[in-house]
């Protein structure tokens, strides 16, 4: 059968943008089929199909997803629901020559990582998303091939980048040694919920802040950014003094800003109880971890999504919390980016006492992705402050990750 794309060929507007996404793309629209179906039994309606392939990829109406149910003769019940995964694995493995090159280790960790899985597969898991962590220059063409893949595929497709990159096997031989361990020990991380007041009603914010505490909140994350090192310009150490008169709540702040150690003193005399800085911001991170720590300010580092994840390592002993970026920082409305979860899971293999936060597009459809690989401290903004019930979503959010930190 012909794939998605040339199906489409009948809709006005659609015919090329559709062809290469279905060609390039079909993994990532897997993904996040599989993180919208909460059943987990690879069905969905048409409705819910078309919204989530909108959130990846072009718009196109029911017509044109009946035309192709039909063209792969794909049966659906009379309201609508259909087999997602036969329909994807016959565009993926199709007669289509331009989807053969989706790779099939990739599609195996991606279905572990969007899927409901067994507590003993929990620790195999992270050992092969760490696996998959690899160094510049192999981020960039990992990202421009939708995701990660094997380590025997990605040295025979870029032999170049592959001479230049971190050798996965050192990885993998760490991250095995330390899941013994931490198998071992049995410490399971305690789940912390971070709503970003970034995304509050800033003309109530000590009320805000109060709900959100009540509702079962742990921190306060506030997000602070100078302008420089990321486009917007948001709050700073006046509001951290001003917010701290009326909590006693963990003020968690995550600083976006270009010269990180200039705010330390602003910040400890505000009441600030976390100090995030971004690793990319600073040229000698242990100076800055010799001040706070002089302070007595609980220290964490940032990481942007292109940053490797092996630059934090030699610091990680030293933090409160390493800071994983799931969207590119200093910019609203952006995609959570599924591929740097196997930094997470390097982290939780080679540091199993560590928290570990992530921050970007987290809402209750893309949790699950960050507990299993690892994550224990949850930022999220619009996900509970733009919800209806946050004391719900806080809640399932907790649950997630407390259901994958005891296994």
């Amino acid at each position: 059968g012909r794939c998605l794309a040339s199906s489409l060929r009948d809709e006005p507007g659609t015919q090329r943008t559709m062809e290469a996404f279905a060609a390039k793309n079909s993994i990532i629209l897997i993904a996040h089929l599989k993180m919208a179906d909460k059943e987990g039994k690879g069905l969905m309606t048409e409705d819910v199909f078309l919204q989530t392939v909108a959130t990846v990829g072009p718009k196109f109406n029911r017509e044109a997803l009946k035309k192709v149910l039909d063209e792969h003769k794909i049966a659906r019940s009379p309201d609508g629901v259909f087999s997602y995964e036969t329909l994807m694995d016959q565009i993926t493995h199709g007669s289509c020559p331009e989807t053969v090159d989706n790779d099939k280790r990739l599609a195996e960790i991606l279905k572990l990582l969007t899927s409901k899985l067994d507590r003993s597969q929990i620790p195999a898991f992270r050992v092969a998303m760490a696996s998959l962590q690899l160094t510049e220059p192999a981020q960039g063409i990992l990202k421009k091939t939708g995701g990660s893949m094997s380590a025997e595929d990605f040295q025979k497709r870029f032999p170049e980048a592959w001479k230049s990159s971190r050798t996965v096997s050192e990885l993998l031989q760490d991250a095995k040694k330390n899941l013994d361990k931490a198998s071992e020990e049995k410490k399971a991380m305690t789940p912390i919920i971070c709503p970003s007041v970034l995304s509050s009603d800033f003309a109530r914010l000590a009320e805000e802040c109060k709900r959100m505490i009540e509702l079962g909140a742990d921190w306060l994350h506030m997000d602070v950014m100078d302008g420089h090192f990321v486009p917007n310009l948001t709050i700073g150490a006046p509001v951290i003094k001003s917010l701290r008169k009326h909590t006693k709540s963990c003020l968690d702040c995550h600083l976006m800003v270009s010269n990180p150690a200039q705010w330390i003193d602003d910040f400890k005399k505000a009441g600030a109880d976390t100090f995030c800085f971004h690793l990319e911001a600073v040229e000698e991170p242990d100076k800055l971890l010799d001040k706070l720590d002089k302070l007595g300010l609980k220290a964490g580092i940032a990481l942007k999504p292109d940053t490797p994840v092996d630059a934090v390592f030699p610091y990680c002993k030293r933090l409160h919390h390493v800071l994983i970026m799931t969207v590119e920082p200093g910019f609203g409305g952006q995609s959570f980016m599924w591929w740097t979860m196997p930094k997470v899971a390097a982290i939780r293999a080679k540091f199993p006492g560590l928290n570990i936060q992530v921050d970007g597009g987290v809402k209750t459809h893309t949790i699950d992705a960050c507990s299993k690989a690892g994550a224990n401290v949850i930022v999220s903004g619009s996900g509970i402050f733009g919800k209806a019930k946050p004391g719900d979503v806080i809640k399932a959010m907790k649950d997630s990750v407390s259901a994958y930190q005891a296994s």
